[in-house]
């Protein structure tokens, strides 16, 4: 279970880092850390889609639970990825005012 976790963290990031450069390239002035943020949204809102349809479509004995596990799963990632940016961006703007 560590495994499949840990695999969930390393994809949800690495595509948020890759959706984070795509927007760089339509906002080129935008800060990293909303673009980051934005990505992270996208995701959780991805993830979030994919499990209401999964609730709604499945049948038979495990219906559902792919949905489940995508929300069990990926959203606390998202939202701990969310935090990080964050605590992130408020250490950048301390910094900032401090100089």
């Amino acid at each position: 279970m560590s495994s499949t976790i840990t695999a969930a963290i390393i994809i949800i990031t690495l595509s948020s880092f890759i959706i984070a450069k795509i927007l760089k390239k339509f906002a080129k002035k935008a800060s990293p850390y909303l673009l980051f943020a934005i990505a992270d949204i996208i995701i959780g809102l991805l993830i979030l889609g994919f499990a209401i349809y999964d609730f709604n479509t499945a049948e038979g004995e495990f219906a559902g639970i792919l949905g489940e596990l995508a929300l069990l799963i990926g959203e606390p990632i998202v939202v701990v990825l969310l935090i990080i940016d964050a605590i992130a961006w408020y250490m950048s703007r301390r910094k900032i005012k401090k100089d």
